[in-house]
C-alpha cells in the first residue's frame, strides 16, 4: 500500500471503527468524505434517494455513483436503523439531524481533527466533477440548443456519466475505502 495514503486509511478507519459506537456518524463521515456534497445535502438524504440495486444517489436531478464498498456500508446501515424514518440521518433527540450535532458526531469518530466540511473541502479539491452537476446540466442543454438529436444529448450524457463513475471509482480507491473495509470485516 502506498504510504502517502496513510492518511486516508487513518480517517477512513477511524470512522468504520465507530460504527459500532455511532453507525450514523460513520456514515455521515464517509459519504462526506466520498462525496464530497454540501452538509446540508447530507443532513437532508433520504432511503429514497438512493438505489442500492442500481449503485446510484440522487442528489436532486444528478444521479451520482455509488461504489461497491459504498453499497455495502449503505446497506449494513439500512439493516441497523430499518424501519425507523426515510430519512438517512434523524438527531439523537428523533428530529432532524442539525448541522451542529452531525459535526459533534463525526469530529469525536475522528478524534477532534476533521469536521464534516474539512472532509468535503478535501474531496471537493480532490474531485470537482463531484459538485459540477450544473454545470454538466448547461453543456447537456447548450448541445441540445445547438441542434443535438435527442439520441445525441443522451450518449453525451452517458459520457459525462461514465466518466463520473471512474472519477468516483478512482477517488474510493485512493481512499483505501474498500481496503480498510475488508480489514475492518465490512462485507455484505
Amino acid at each position: 500500500m502506498n504510504t502517502g495514503y496513510e492518511w486516508a486509511m487513518t480517517v477512513v478507519g477511524d470512522l468504520l471503527d465507530g460504527f459500532g459506537i455511532d453507525p450514523l456518524a460513520t456514515v455521515l463521515g464517509l459519504l462526506a468524505l466520498g462525496y464530497g456534497q454540501p452538509v446540508q445535502v447530507l443532513l437532508q438524504a433520504q432511503w429514497s434517494d438512493f438505489d442500492l440495486q442500481a449503485g446510484v444517489w440522487w442528489v436532486g436531478s444528478e444521479a451520482l455513483p455509488l461504489t461497491a464498498p459504498f453499497v455495502v456500508l449503505l446497506e449494513r446501515y439500512w439493516r441497523w436503523c430499518a424501519g425507523r424514518s426515510d430519512r438517512l440521518f434523524v438527531g439523537r433527540s428523533g428530529g432532524s439531524l442539525g448541522k451542529a450535532e452531525a459535526n459533534a458526531r463525526v469530529r469525536e469518530l475522528l478524534r477532534e481533527f476533521f469536521n464534516l466540511s474539512d472532509l468535503i473541502t478535501m474531496t471537493a479539491r480532490v474531485c470537482p466533477d463531484l459538485c459540477a452537476a450544473e454545470w454538466r446540466a448547461e453543456r447537456l442543454r447548450e448541445y441540445a440548443e445547438k441542434g443535438a438529436t435527442a439520441e445525441q444529448v443522451e450518449a453525451l450524457e452517458r459520457e459525462f456519466n461514465g466518466r463520473l463513475r471512474s472519477l468516483v471509482e478512482g477517488l474510493h480507491s485512493a481512499l483505501c475505502v474498500a481496503a480498510v473495509m475488508v480489514e475492518r470485516g465490512f462485507t455484505r
